[in-house]
């Protein structure tokens, strides 16, 4: 009987190489998102010699200075809320447009909560720390049209991912409340969280080890082997 491909579940070896496989998976898909947005990393959790789940590390990332007014980094614990079709989303990921209808939405078109429409002929979009949106038009003369509603949860470890940079509770009881502890950087993106240093010479502490317990494995097996031929010569 065994679990997966290695036989001899039971080993402690043939579970530290299940776990170390998941904690290569999640460094891997944390170096993938290095360059996105609001993206937060992985973290396995451990059982004994199992990896029992991964946990989202919500440390803030660093910012990005693109001087684009659609680009938006919070500067605390909250969130943007989003409209999708499958309900409210919550994201770190600042970076929107403008579509034909003139809302503020993100790459997939999903529009940020409470940042109203931007008029026809706006020549520039101010965007306050609180979250109060101005359209400035040719003529230099401002209107707001919107105050983006930003929240924040009491326990963020609360959220689940969903994509890469979605998040949603896992019950629908664990309701956010409004931000106070968040402002908005106009003009700049929080980048992902994940340290590309960190995460290589983790990764390859993890091949490290990995490849030792192969070898342990390997060791076994062939002993295995060389002790059922003998076991067949005296038979």
């Amino acid at each position: 009987m065994f679990v997966g491909p290695y036989p001899y579940h039971s080993s402690n070896t043939y579970l530290g190489m299940m776990a170390q496989e998941e904690r290569m998976n999640l460094a891997s898909n944390n170096m993938a998102n290095v360059n996105t947005a609001g993206y937060k990393k992985d973290v396995p959790i451990f059982e004994g010699y199992v990896v029992k789940q991964s946990k989202t590390y919500f440390g803030q990332g660093p910012f990005k200075l693109t001087e684009n007014d659609l680009d938006m980094a919070l500067d605390g614990p909250g969130f943007f809320q989003i409209e999708t079709p499958n309900g409210l989303r919550f994201s770190r990921n600042g970076t929107f447009s403008v579509n034909s209808a003139g809302q503020i939405v993100t790459a997939d078109g999903y529009a940020l909560v409470g940042a109203g429409v931007v008029p026809e002929g706006t020549l520039k979009v101010i965007i306050e720390p609180e979250g109060r949106v101005q359209a400035v038009n040719v003529d230099l003369e401002s209107e707001v049209i919107g105050q983006i509603e930003l929240v924040e949860f009491e326990d963020p470890n609360m959220l689940i991912k969903e994509g890469y940079d979605f998040f949603v509770p896992k019950s629908p009881e664990f309701l956010p409340e409004a931000a106070t502890q968040t402002r908005i950087e106009q003009g700049f993106l929080e980048m992902s969280n994940v340290n590309p240093v960190n995460e290589s010479v983790e990764l390859i502490d993890l091949y490290r080890v990995y490849e030792a317990l192969q070898k342990i494995v390997h060791t076994k097996q062939e002993m295995d082997q060389k002790a059922t031929g003998e076991l067949g010569k005296l038979t």
